[in-house]
């Protein structure tokens, strides 16, 4: 459980603020110190405009003074008229340990955005992030006291860390994915075994992060599966748009390369293989037909290396351009069978 951020000024009783002037040239020291881009200039980037941030500062200073004690306000010299010295007014102290605090949550906020690139680059997620921000903060009524639950806005964090780890998923490739997937895994165990070790308590809510990314490694694991499927199906489909010539002639070549079993090293036989290839690849044709004309083309060379082959020799060269062996057997009968008379 991470601790919450807050800040509180105690005075002894009957103090008060006061303002001590500097001087110019320590004034302008100081200003130097703070160039650049402050914490108000992240949270209007963050929240995407300068109106956006006004709306959340208008209800932050609303919960501030809704906050304060109720003698504050009604006891108030400065605001009833009793003194015209700002350090009479009895909010005062409560709003700088406010507004402090703020300052020191929102620089906090900033790091954890900051150190984080796939929030900062997914605007959506980000701009979702900084308003959990403003409503991880927390007022204690009648106390003008404000307080940062740091635990609840990490917990923020890690739902909008998984936010734009899914989108950036879902843009990037299915391998690159699983690679990324099993690195991050493997450093999450790591990690959490260390902490076993040390006997280190968990910051880091390992077991979310690992949930998550399980999840996502049987999503995509599912998806790839899923996609190889379809591939298959499809040069399934190719296959089945040729003839049953051409069918034979195929798997004579694949056969011939070793790229296939023959179909008479079936344990069951050579009609059984042929029935199973015929199921398996739903070639549309009976067993014992698939047979005859594989036979034809078979047994006898001068069947298949024939002038009346050159088209089936062809087209069955172009379906095994993935198997180059059975695909160089194929073209040199294609050159034999182009030169034959008939």
């Amino acid at each position: 459980m991470k601790k919450p951020i807050g800040f509180e000024i105690k005075l002894e009783p009957g103090s008060k603020i006061v303002t001590i002037p500097i001087a110019d040239d320590l004034k302008e020291y100081l200003q130097s110190l703070s160039r650049g881009k402050s914490h108000i200039d992240y949270l209007k980037e963050f929240l995407g405009s300068e109106h956006n941030y006004n709306v959340a500062e208008k209800a932050v200073t609303e919960a501030m003074h809704k906050s304060l004690p109720e003698d504050a306000v009604a006891n108030c010299q400065f605001c009833n008229g009793d003194s015209k010295d700002e350090s009479d007014k009895a909010c005062t102290v409560y709003k700088m340990q406010m507004e402090f605090t703020f300052m020191i949550a929102a620089q906090e906020f900033i790091r954890i955005v900051l150190s984080n690139k796939l929030i900062y680059d997914h605007k959506a997620a980000l701009q979702n992030l900084t308003i959990n921000f403003y409503d991880s903060l927390e007022f204690i009524a009648g106390k003008g006291l404000m307080f940062l639950n740091l635990e609840k806005l990490c917990r923020f964090a890690l739902s909008a860390n998984f936010q734009a780890i899914s989108k950036n998923f879902a843009e990037s490739e299915i391998l690159q994915n699983l690679q990324i997937i099993n690195e991050t895994l493997n450093v999450l165990d790591d990690e959490d075994i260390q902490n076993q070790v040390l006997q280190q308590e968990d910051e880091n809510y390992l077991d979310l992060q690992k949930r998550f990314f399980e999840n996502k490694q049987r999503y995509y694991k599912e998806k790839l599966s899923q996609q190889e499927a379809t591939k298959g199906k499809h040069k399934s489909r190719q296959r089945n748009a040729m003839s049953i010539p051409q069918h034979a002639l195929y798997y004579y070549y694949l056969q011939a390369a070793g790229e296939f079993p023959y179909f008479e090293n079936h344990p069951d036989g050579k009609l059984k293989a042929i029935e199973e290839l015929v199921e398996i690849e739903q070639i549309p044709t009976t067993p014992k037909h698939f047979q005859m004309k594989y036979n034809f083309i078979n047994n006898h060379q001068s069947n298949r290396i024939a002038k009346n082959q050159v088209a089936n020799i062809s087209y069955v060269i172009d379906k095994l351009s993935n198997n180059l062996k059975a695909k160089e057997i194929a073209v040199s009968e294609l050159k034999q069978a182009q030169t034959k008379t008939k």
